[in-house]
């Protein structure tokens, strides 16, 4: 039956070019996966780039981000994202694509050493995120459940989750912290392709991938050689971190060194990194020599001072007080045992000292940065923002305490900006 001119219409509005296109690329990024779980290896990937995964990739490019080299913002390329399309579709087919170099920005770590970032161009983040979801659906089926970075719908509080329950339904156990040494900046570029071509046998998509990871970096204006590592920040890089430590550790530990334990034995990676917990002493102090040996077999370097192993087991009464006090750091938490009224003892994970000072650095800087040039409330709004993302990362049970004291310090830290001692009136004496 027709509708009456005063009647709202009933049927469903026609979709939107977008809607369609987003709807091709989800429906041949889920037969791509399928055939992935099929297929030894996967070939003619390449025709994959094109328009419809294009516009889906460059509208996922976040606005505001940080530009590369070439000082292209994302707002201006995706204004021009049509034309921006028809080039890289242009480019690939004809294989003269050739990616920027990444423009450098360096942080410094806890311990005074520099964590470098590389930036790419809009232009190759807008290529490398219609790669990635292509590398996402062939890896996505092969990865292990303990890996938990930089993957679809799994968080860092999902792998402390399951970190906590593990432990807690085994009483506890001997824990292996494992530091890898400058992880990005060291994986060696032949061995990462050897992995990746595994997987993928279409040297078109290899070839990319190499030239990301061999583009450079434009350090202060100087053009460096990336002879090794893949630079964070990469929109690829994330991914292809994983599928290397698939290799190098999660497929080894499953199929080959979990099984012949004596105990039990478990695994929990976020990108790199890792802890493993264990029944056993003497198989958690050995697994610390076999780890590295492993992982120098694919040129990784375990970090020895950082690298421990400790007594997580529940503390009794007999218990020496070194290990009432012990606690194991993952993803800027502490787990620890806390006393607890109903049964005496309970496994808890709060913020990390290192991570409440870490957060404290971030607001002073910028704090001092902006200042002098936004409003109150502006400062305000902007340290809310920080403290709400705060909250949502050390958001478990038991960490109320720590998260209430960082939103005390950082407004603490706002009113010494807005009302400073030196500007306040003199009293008299």
């Amino acid at each position: 039956m027709l509708n009456s001119p005063n009647q709202p219409s009933q049927a469903t509005p026609p979709p939107t070019d977008a809607a369609v296109g987003q709807q091709v690329v989800r429906e041949r990024l889920v037969m791509l996966a399928e055939l992935s779980r099929k297929s030894p290896r996967l070939v003619n990937l390449a025709r994959f780039i094109d328009q419809p995964l294009l516009e889906v990739a460059g509208n996922r490019l976040r606005l505001g981000a940080a530009a590369g080299v070439d000082k292209v913002s994302t707002v201006w390329y995706r204004e021009n994202l049509d034309l921006n399309i028809h080039m890289l579709i242009k480019e690939v087919k004809n294989k003269t694509y050739q990616p920027s170099p990444t423009r450098r920005v360096s942080i410094l770590k806890d311990d005074k050493s520099e964590r470098h970032l590389g930036l790419p161009t809009t232009r190759d983040k807008h290529l490398q995120g219609a790669v990635l979801a292509l590398l996402e659906a062939i890896y996505e089926p092969h990865f292990y459940d303990h890996s938990y970075g930089f993957r679809p719908n799994r968080s860092a509080k999902d792998a402390l989750l399951v970190l906590l329950g593990w432990l807690a339904s085994h009483d506890g156990a001997w824990v292996l912290e494992v530091d890898l040494s400058k992880f990005f900046d060291t994986i060696d570029h032949v061995l990462l392709l050897e992995v990746l071509a595994e997987k993928i046998g279409d040297q078109a998509i290899l070839d990319l991938i190499e030239a990301w990871l061999k583009a450079g970096v434009m350090d202060k204006g100087v053009l460096k050689p990336t002879m090794t590592g893949t630079p964070q920040g990469g929109v690829v890089s994330p991914i292809a971190a994983n599928v290397f430590l698939n290799k190098a550790l999660d497929q080894w530990w499953i199929k080959s060194y979990s099984p012949a334990l004596t105990g039990e034995g478990f695994l929990v990676r976020y990108a790199d990194d890792f802890i493993i917990a264990f029944t056993d002493e003497d198989e958690c102090r050995q697994a610390a020599l076999d780890v590295t040996v492993r992982l120098k077999q694919f040129k990784l370097s375990v970090n020895m001072e950082k690298t421990k192993t400790s007594d997580l087991r529940l503390p009794h009464s007999t218990t020496p007080d070194t290990q009432e006090n012990t606690e194991v750091n993952f993803l800027g938490f502490n787990v620890y045992w806390k006393p607890c009224p109903d049964t005496g003892r309970k496994l808890a994970a709060r913020t990390s000292d290192k991570s409440i000072k870490r957060f404290k650095e971030r607001i002073t800087s910028w704090l001092l940065e902006k200042g002098g040039d936004l409003l109150p409330e502006e400062l305000t709004a902007g340290i809310d923002a920080k403290l709400k993302g705060h909250a949502n990362y050390f958001d478990v049970e038991g960490n109320e305490d720590r998260i209430t004291l960082v939103e005390e310090m950082a407004h603490a830290l706002y009113e010494f900006q807005i009302h400073p001692p030196y500007l306040l009136p003199r009293t008299r004496s």
